[in-house]
């Protein structure tokens, strides 16, 4: 594929270490960014989702969607930068809340997994009948880019995103949940545990009966998984789950222009992972020395680097074909 220019990332000097830039930014609240529209999105029978649009008056270069990661919202910190700096660059910006996240636990009687990509789909397919501006440009961080990727390449030639991206994206899911039990990443295996079972109990909660999971007792990403996302999606176990929401094994399909970001110094998402799979001439994968798990903070604006990277590479791999659209409150 055609080389694009990317400016390189370089860490601030006082978040030295993946670490360091996985906590912190993580910690850091990112810019205000209002909500023109709200759009709630029928994905399959019994579920939607929300979509929260940002836009400035007038002409829109394109539309960018964007998804989040695990424990994750539209309001969390990355997806707050990216949207700020589409829509200072002229792009719709289309925040999703992946099922049950972001205070949408009404909207789902099931809750996400890494699994769930053709819900990608049918957003792209409600933005388009609510005529937004193409091209579309879809970029998910984290969980959100094995979303993004898994259905990029499921769907090949047909896929309704003009280009894609994924910061970080754990597309060996048993891989990255066995690197987060490893005794150097607790601290992130007991942050990623308390927030999946505070999610499961509001949303059983909202819903009614269900299981009300303890972080004493369930300790492990594995062991939630096997318990509650695993049944909860249909899958058997744990070991079907990660087997078959990977997206890693769908990435020689991908046939739209895509990019793939992860830092080398990725305390779960280990560099190694991505050479498993040959992801063909239409993908991108660059490896930052450091960044840790989407953090990338830098000095300066954007303090989240890859906010003005993600739309330097769209804006260079998708025509410009700007339309009016108007601004209409939630």
């Amino acid at each position: 594929m055609t080389h694009v220019a990317v400016p390189p990332f370089r860490p601030a000097w006082w978040l030295p270490g993946g670490h360091l830039q996985t906590a912190v930014p993580a910690l850091l609240p990112g810019p205000r960014v209002p909500v023109a529209r709200r759009m709630v999105v029928e994905v399959a029978p019994g579920n939607a989702v929300r979509v929260d649009l940002g836009v400035q008056a007038g002409s829109a270069r394109g539309t960018l969607v964007l998804l989040h990661g695990m424990c994750g919202s539209a309001e969390s910190p990355y997806m707050r930068w990216c949207a700020a700096a589409a829509v200072r660059r002229g792009w719709v910006a289309a925040r999703m809340n992946l099922r049950t996240c972001g205070g949408t636990e009404l909207l789902a009687t099931t809750l996400y997994n890494a699994g769930q990509s053709d819900d990608l789909t049918r957003v792209l397919e409600a933005l388009d009948r609510a005529r937004l501006p193409r091209p579309f440009a879809v970029a998910g961080v984290s969980l959100g880019g094995n979303i993004v990727l898994r259905e990029a390449g499921r769907s090949g030639a047909e896929c309704r995103a003009d280009a894609v991206a994924a910061v970080n994206p754990p597309v060996d899911l048993a891989a990255c949940a066995a690197a987060i039990e490893r005794p150097r990443n607790r601290v992130y295996r007991w942050y990623f545990v308390q927030r999946l079972c505070d999610q499961l109990r509001r949303a059983s909660r909202r819903r009614g009966a269900g299981p009300r999971p303890w972080p004493w007792a369930v300790r492990t990403v594995r062991r939630f998984d096997e318990r509650y996302t695993a049944p909860d999606g249909g899958y058997r176990g744990a070991d079907e789950y990660y087997e078959n929401a990977s997206s890693g094994p769908w990435l020689g399909g991908i046939a739209r222009p895509a990019w793939i970001l992860s830092a080398v110094d990725d305390p779960f998402v280990e560099a190694a992972i991505f050479t498993r799979w040959n992801p063909g001439g239409r993908v991108r994968i660059d490896h930052p020395a450091g960044g840790g798990h989407c953090g990338y903070r830098q000095w300066g604006r954007p303090a989240f680097w890859p906010a003005e990277a993600l739309l330097d590479y769209f804006e260079s791999v998708t025509p410009r074909r700007s339309r009016r659209i108007p601004v209409r409150r939630p």
